[in-house]
């Protein structure tokens, strides 16, 4: 029998010294868990309707086709306005996609992600390839697909952001009900952790 514990033989193997930690002060609880939610709704979501012509059926719309052919910067430039609401004009876009073109020669490295753009809007699918190997081995007809997929949705890029919103004021309307859901859920993740900051600090003082 040991007395005080003394020549009390070790447990093996050898057992170091435990430590319990509670929570820090100044965590935020929850938020990650909803964070992967949000981003797993996100792109549920995504990517799950198809496009509303192929990408070699460019002599649906021969006179596009034309136009992309002989100035691709033309058709670039249209589409880029409609994506960017606006903000992009279509003379500043097709600049920048011809001096791309005539000093690098792959304008394919901007066109490609206004392809995933779009994309992401109408939650279209990423076919028949990635959008920058669809750009990079067929950029006009890719440019002439995205082109079409606009006017099957009712916008017409010849017209511009303003001359859509001005001949089908709804239009606008279902651009900001499409970008509002995120934009509410994302003020809500940051207000909400701000809450907890603000309740974490006021229990640590």
């Amino acid at each position: 029998m040991y007395q005080n514990g003394l020549n009390q033989p070790e447990t093996y193997p050898p057992q170091g010294p435990t430590y319990h930690q509670g929570p820090v002060a100044g965590a935020t609880m929850g938020v990650p868990m909803q964070q992967n939610l949000y981003q797993m709704q996100v792109q549920a979501q995504a990517g799950t309707q198809g496009w509303n012509s192929g990408l070699f059926d460019c002599m649906n719309d021969p006179t596009n086709a034309l136009i992309t052919a002989c100035v691709p910067c033309v058709t670039f430039g249209e589409i880029t306005e409609i994506v960017d609401n606006g903000q992009t004009t279509c003379s500043t876009s097709g600049l920048l996609y011809g001096l791309i073109a005539m000093f690098i020669g792959i304008p394919c490295i901007m066109s490609c992600t206004y392809r995933t753009k779009l994309r992401g809007r109408f939650g279209l699918t990423e076919s028949p390839a990635p959008d920058w190997i669809t750009h990079f081995f067929c950029e006009p007809c890719a440019l002439c697909q995205e082109y079409r997929e606009l006017q099957a949705r009712g916008i017409d890029p010849s017209l511009g952001w303003m001359g859509n919103v001005t001949s089908n004021p709804t239009y606008q309307q279902q651009q900001v009900s499409m970008m509002h859901p995120m934009n509410q859920k994302n003020d809500g993740l940051i207000r909400n952790q701000l809450k907890r900051m603000v309740v974490n600090c006021d229990v640590c003082l």
